[in-house]
């Protein structure tokens, strides 16, 4: 923000963000207040680009901000119920972060499509219908478009409970968005191609990722102290840390905490820069390294059309890698649903696929001469 825009002083609670966007574009939006409306939006190649340009809108959001700010009751239009439905998302100690903030930006859009009607037009048998047929006018993007609607219904519920609404006009709508990725995973080719030229911090992440199941924002948060001589032990943080994972430490994992540097740091995974990762680090970490194993495809092809194979995998189906993982450690199919919180059937998909009868005959083997000597022992 250029120092010339004391913006603290000039509108006071303003809520500001910068993300970072892929090819080195940055982004700030600005909020009325924590979770209030958005009264700014700038894009811009670097820092120094983006500070200028959130100067030439400054202006237009300062006057936003004065409208918004304005002592005024709107309990009559979608506008006004969104704008105190947020406030009561800010203090919503249920919801996580990202969440909220995925919520706000669905919001904002409902808000300008649909903001000017009256509270009672969503008491109309033909509200549902218009908006889902609001929604299909995203359908382009049909996660988003499903999320956006849910974003609506979230509001409209918070109001129903409330007693400002009769009911939830679009509970339980149908879904465009239909995709079932239960049984994908990253699997050993595809790592290999996704590291082949990646950072030791960024590879370390992606590993121990497939070795404990972790979501990413367990994963960054996990501490050196979480780590025992046997498990990890960490309290996961969609739970809102009131559940305790503990995932065993098998010989691959072992290897892979010993290799990881211990440095200052408090976290077990490090950036470059020996700071803890962040979700927008690790998702700009995976975009370069994606855009390396395409550029590498592409050159061993000789094909600017080739693909890596990598194309559909996200982040989160390493989750389905640490599943084979554990079941290849000799942990029963009961204990693996148990640690990544599935049900029994999709891990018994994932076994079946990925999972070859030798291999889980092997690891059964493994596991019984293990409790043959701990029996022994004792």
């Amino acid at each position: 923000m250029p120092a010339q825009l004391p913006i603290s002083q000039m509108l006071p609670g303003v809520h500001r963000v910068r993300v970072s966007l892929a090819g080195g574009r940055r982004r700030e939006y600005w909020y009325a207040w924590r979770g209030g409306p958005r009264i700014l939006e700038a894009t811009a190649q670097g820092d120094a680009a983006l500070d200028r340009e959130v100067a030439r809108l400054t202006p237009r959001a300062a006057a936003a901000y004065e409208a918004e700010r304005s002592p005024r009751a709107d309990n009559f239009t979608f506008y006004g119920l969104i704008t105190r439905y947020l406030v009561h998302l800010e203090s919503d100690g249920k919801l996580g972060a990202r969440t909220k903030s995925d919520r706000r930006k669905h919001l904002d859009v409902a808000r300008a499509d649909l903001g000017t009607m009256e509270l009672q037009a969503f008491e109309s048998r033909k509200a549902r219908g218009f908006l889902i047929t609001w929604r299909d006018g995203y359908k382009a993007t049909p996660k988003t478009a499903d999320d956006r609607l849910a974003a609506v219904g979230a509001v409209l519920q918070w109001a129903a409970d409330r007693g400002e609404l009769a009911g939830n006009p679009v509970k339980d709508f149908p879904r465009i968005y239909k995709v079932d990725r239960a049984d994908i995973i990253w699997r050993t080719q595809d790592l290999a191609v996704l590291l082949a030229h990646a950072a030791p911090e960024f590879d370390h992440a992606v590993r121990l990722a497939g070795l404990t199941a972790l979501r990413e924002s367990d994963l960054i948060g996990l501490p050196w102290s979480a780590v025992g001589e046997n498990a990890i032990i960490w309290q996961t943080g969609k739970s809102r840390r009131r559940k305790t994972v503990v995932i065993p430490i098998t010989p691959p994992l072992r290897a892979l905490l010993s290799a990881i540097p211990r440095r200052d740091a408090v976290t077990v995974l490090t950036s470059s820069r020996g700071l803890p990762w962040t979700i927008s680090g690790l998702a700009a970490a995976l975009r370069r390294a994606r855009q390396d194993a395409l550029k590498l495809a592409r050159e061993k092809a000789g094909d600017p059309a080739a693909v890596s194979g990598i194309e559909g995998l996200r982040w989160h189906d390493l989750r389905g890698t640490a599943a084979t993982n554990f079941i290849l450690a000799g942990l029963t199919l009961d204990e693996v649903a148990m640690i990544l919180g599935w049900k029994l059937d999709r891990v018994k998909e994932i076994a079946a696929r990925y999972v070859s009868g030798e291999a889980m005959g092997m690891a059964m083997i493994r596991r019984l001469k293990r409790n043959e000597r701990r029996d022994r022992d004792t």
